[in-house]
């Protein structure tokens, strides 16, 4: 199962997803969709967004993050819910 990405959850660069869906969540969280905005603590790194979700499930009129999906920076974001998500 593919976990939903949610706000706080990490990147494989060590940063952190920072904006969310303003009305859905999951297990207490901002639900993270394409378009929100991540950290990223390397170098030339600023102003990273998601930029791959699943075409299937959208929040808000936006794709949403998954576990594997890529932030603009070349990261992989990684689900802190593993059981919440896609098949």
């Amino acid at each position: 199962m593919r976990g939903v990405i949610r706000v706080g959850d990490s990147t494989s660069h060590g940063g952190q997803v920072l904006t969310g869906a303003e009305h859905s969540r999951v297990m207490g969280k901002p639900v993270a969709r394409v378009g929100d905005k991540c950290s990223c603590p390397m170098p030339g790194h600023q102003d990273c967004k998601i930029v791959e979700g699943d075409p299937n499930v959208r929040i808000e009129d936006r794709m949403v993050a998954f576990h594997g999906h890529k932030v603009s920076c070349g990261a992989t974001l990684i689900s802190s819910a593993p059981n919440s998500g896609r098949s």
